[in-house]
């Protein structure tokens, strides 16, 4: 074939339809956009064979070309041999298929249109897989390259590993650490430029946690059991709702620290001993599997976009749980104040344990966002929660309790896991 010839033009030499070569090629798994289309050379050979082994019955047989035009029934096995290679290896499967359609046409034709399909299948997928290695980032764009994965909540150790460029390790020590150095510099790297780019907003929001994140003051009157219960919890909401970057920084460059140390170790170290000493220092210091390093290493520096990205989205209810928390320490201080009895205080302290736990449980994004309702089932609870707290000499306290929970908070949600954590949390 000089040049590649489109559909059309292969419907009027075949004298067919340009609907059923485009058919037939879908059918074989060779994909054509319209009858405008070109086909290469094993594809125009594919559909030669196809469409000249039923001559019409009007066109006499001593027209067509007796070479290349005949049907592979008509001619003997060795007339396909002259053949090019190409056209050769194009021709084989349907020659194959006509000269075992003599004995049995319907059962075999099927099979061997199968084949075909199948394997441009597989072609196809890994083709497709090539292209997705090739092109790989954690943040699933096919514009940026993997040496420039950027920071993010779906960045994972791969990511990581493919921008440090860190070869295979094997069982050396020496290139055990120096790979850890570089994994800890290239997550290290990432926070930092992620931290640039959202500067302003990380600013803010540093700000807006200043106050749970300071050091908890203990009260007086509150015994030592007391004030460490509360400083624990307080330390907990900065962890948890808290962007996090400064103690991952801090990990890191304690980490990537002790791994420069211990590869001037191995540059100062007495290798004849080593080798003939089984107590050495250096080889009988336990090392993580690098591949449990590195994802410990990568969900540690994504925590930080995750915190940061989950702030953003529920700025309101995390503030609200921030404020609400030092509203119950207040509270406790004033009951103990008052001179409250002791199943009173324990009465209180399981309250706030349990908005502990609620607000825990918002964490993982529950009770946060309820369709086309103006409603934050989280608020809601904590709200319910708070009058059942301050109406605790109330006999009614605890069913008015279940009774607003079911109607301003259990109303709202869907999901099963809320609702089975409500249930619970409501002592249903």
């Amino acid at each position: 074939m000089a040049k590649a010839k489109r559909i059309y033009e292969l419907a009027k030499e075949f004298a067919r339809d340009d609907k059923e070569i485009i058919e037939y090629l879908t059918a074989q798994g060779i994909r054509v956009a319209n009858r405008l289309s070109a086909v290469s050379e094993d594809t125009y050979n594919l559909l030669k064979a196809k469409f000249t082994e039923q001559p019409k019955v009007e066109e006499p047989p001593v027209e067509q070309p007796p070479k290349v035009e005949k049907p592979a029934v008509e001619q003997p096995a060795q007339d396909a041999a002259p053949k090019k290679k190409k056209k050769a290896k194009a021709a084989q499967p349907d020659a194959q298929a006509d000269g075992q359609a003599q004995a049995a046409p319907q059962a075999q034709a099927p099979l061997n249109k199968s084949e075909a399909a199948l394997q441009a299948i597989c072609k196809e997928a890994m083709q497709a897989g090539n292209e997705f290695i090739a092109r790989y980032t954690p943040s699933g764009s096919k514009k940026n390259p993997p040496v420039n994965t950027i920071l993010g909540t779906n960045l994972d150790a791969w990511g990581l590993m493919q921008s440090a460029k860190i070869i295979d390790i094997g069982d050396s020590p020496a290139l055990y650490w120096r790979a850890v150095n570089k994994l800890t510099t290239a997550a290290f790297k990432k926070m930092q430029n992620f931290g640039l780019a959202h500067r302003e907003d990380i600013a803010a929001m540093r700000e807006e946690t200043k106050d749970i994140g300071a050091d908890y003051v203990p009260r007086e009157i509150f015994t030592d059991e007391e004030n460490a219960r509360f400083a624990r919890q307080q330390r907990f909401l900065f962890t948890t709702f808290g962007h996090g970057q400064g103690a991952v920084n801090d990990q890191l460059l304690a980490l990537k620290i002790y791994c420069e140390r211990m590869s001037v170790k191995f540059e100062q170290m007495n290798f004849v001993e080593y080798i003939t000493d089984p107590n050495c220092e250096l080889d009988i210091v336990p090392r993580v599997p690098f591949e449990v390093m590195a994802e410990v290493v990568t969900h540690s520096a994504r925590s930080f976009p995750r915190k940061f990205f989950f702030y953003q989205r529920h700025k309101d209810a995390i503030q609200f749980a921030f404020k609400s928390f030092f509203d119950w320490v207040d509270g406790y201080q004033k009951l103990k104040e008052s001179g409250a009895d002791a199943a009173k205080l324990q009465k209180y302290l399981e309250l706030e344990e349990k908005f502990i736990y609620l607000t825990e449980f918002m964490s993982f994004d529950n009770l946060l966002k309820v369709p086309k309702k103006n409603v934050i089932p989280y608020v809601n609870a904590v709200e319910v929660l708070s009058a059942y707290r301050d109406d605790l000499d109330n006999p009614e306290a605890e069913a008015k309790f279940k009774y607003d929970l079911r109607g301003k908070v259990m109303y709202f949600i869907f999901k099963p896991k809320e609702f089975v954590f409500m249930w619970q949390l409501g002592g249903f």
